[in-house]
């Protein structure tokens, strides 16, 4: 079954003073329909600069990004790159072709989003109030999105914002107020409507909870999962809180300086962490009994410690089935071992 989202050597760099910030430097990852991915790391790592550059909101630096079997992405930047090595290295025939190659990459690019596939592709922001029009009412807001599309009938679009209201647990009257009237909840809960009004097949939700009090990150949470179940939505979860990662996602990706360090299901990633960031994170975690975390260890991850990188640099490598992890071969094989015989690689 081909995935609903295919990320392919995805790379995204901010051109700064003449240089490029790898904000997000060659990962690749699928999304299976109906699957909640979580992607989690610290904060700049480029968790939602990927969310973002998957979303189209930036051009990506190279890559591709396919949606629905349907190329959404391609980065240009880098193939011209290619091109033009390739014709400095005398390389006519080579260059041509991957001139041909971007002709019609982005000729599929073009042809996917002016046929309205990207309207299939929403995102819930992490800052409510930054995300809403204070100048727009709720129901302009929520019902932009047909707006866009050009739909005009009053009574259809009513109909539409009353049923996103309804089905966030907001009511028809908050259709007449502004975005300051609400609470952190509640505008939480209008940007998820406005996602979901034009059923989308799939959401990235950018650390949505992020902002909220933990009350409210609970019924947040147990909203976006009632509608996962009710309209087969596919999630991209991007977030920092692993414990609220491990009740939502199906998988999990670690991400650190715009690599994917590690990539397993929820349940194998917290009962078998490898990579030794990781294991850092869950280290971090709260404990809520006392006495189990007044003796809670922080590990803390220096990677010039751990990682010997002088010899062979680390690629992204499945250690078992459905689990992978960024390293050597050296490294591979003490992961391997360590699966095999369960035994920790930090004490």
């Amino acid at each position: 079954m081909e995935p609903l989202l295919q990320v392919k050597n995805l790379k995204h760099y901010f051109r700064l003073k003449g240089m490029d910030l790898k904000a997000v430097d060659d990962i690749s990852f699928d999304v299976a329909k109906g699957e909640v991915l979580g992607l989690v790391g610290e904060s700049g790592c480029g968790k939602t600069t990927t969310g973002r550059a998957i979303i189209r909101l930036y051009d990506i630096t190279g890559g591709d990004v396919i949606f629905n079997g349907q190329r959404i992405g391609v980065g240009v930047r880098e193939k011209k790159r290619e091109i033009a090595a390739a014709r400095k290295a005398g390389n006519t025939a080579l260059a041509a072709e991957l001139a041909r190659n971007l002709v019609q990459a982005k000729s599929e690019v073009e042809d996917a989003v002016h046929g309205g596939i990207m309207s299939k592709m929403q995102m819930i922001f992490q800052d409510p109030i930054a995300s809403l029009n204070p100048r727009m009412t709720v129901r302009e807001i929520i019902a932009e999105g047909l707006t866009i599309r050009g739909i005009k009938d009053k009574k259809f679009v009513e109909e539409k914002v009353r049923a996103a209201l309804d089905m966030v647990g907001l009511v028809p009257e908050h259709a007449e107020r502004y975005p300051h009237e609400f609470s952190g909840g509640q505008r939480q809960r209008i940007g998820i409507a406005r996602a979901v009004l034009l059923e989308p097949d799939m959401i990235i939700a950018d650390e949505p909870v992020s902002a909220l009090d933990v009350s409210i990150q609970a019924q947040v949470i147990n909203l976006l999962n009632d509608l996962r179940e009710r309209m087969g939505l596919t999630i991209l979860f991007i977030a920092h809180d692993l414990s609220v990662v491990k009740y939502f996602s199906d998988r999990i990706a670690v991400m650190y300086f715009g690599k994917i360090v590690e990539l397993a299901s929820a349940k194998d990633l917290f009962e078998n962490p490898l990579h030794p960031y990781t294991r850092a994170l869950l280290s971090a975690i709260p404990q809520p009994n006392p006495i189990t975390e007044k003796s809670r260890k922080r590990i803390h991850y220096v990677p010039a410690l751990v990682h010997d990188y002088r010899e062979e640099m680390p690629t992204l490598r499945e250690i078992t089935p459905g689990h992978f992890v960024m390293c050597n071969t050296q490294e591979f094989e003490q992961y391997r071992i360590s699966m095999k015989q369960h035994t920790p690689l930090i004490s």
